[in-house]
């Protein structure tokens, strides 16, 4: 009797052994995936505000060849990260934090810029009007 108790033990050991080790192997995986997604999304914002400050600076370049009093809507998504947005002389800079530290995101149009949009994440409605001397964008 005493040796089928050992053996039962032994089992129980083992049992454990093989969950221990499975559960070390998976902790790695586990966090290797978790830096490949965070890895994604920043890759996804970027490439979103890419999108969009290229479809706002597009706009400005249209209405401004088109001359005065040409007028444009833009529907933009901003996704998380925009820390501030300046609209000067003929650039649009898009300030974004991300986990590796702040960068700028330049556009730079044929048009003399003028105006401001707000930094909320979600959509904004982007007003590109142009004018004499300058086109003015506003959210």
């Amino acid at each position: 009797m005493k040796k089928r108790g050992k053996s039962k033990a032994q089992i129980s050991l083992e049992f454990l052994i093989v969950v221990g080790f499975a559960f070390l192997l998976t902790i790695p995986l586990v966090i290797i995936f978790y830096k490949q997604s965070e890895n994604i999304n920043i890759e996804v914002t970027a490439s979103q505000l890419d999108k969009v400050v290229s479809e706002i600076r597009d706009a400005a370049d249209e209405v401004y060849y088109l001359g005065s009093p040409s007028k444009k809507t833009v529907t933009v998504y901003l996704p998380k990260g925009v820390q501030s947005i300046s609209v000067t002389a003929n650039k649009i800079v898009f300030v974004v934090d991300s986990p590796s530290g702040d960068y700028e995101l330049v556009k730079w149009s044929a048009a003399n810029l003028t105006g401001s949009i707000q930094t909320y994440h979600g959509i904004h409605h982007v007003r590109v009007e142009a004018f004499d001397t300058y086109v003015s964008i506003t959210d």
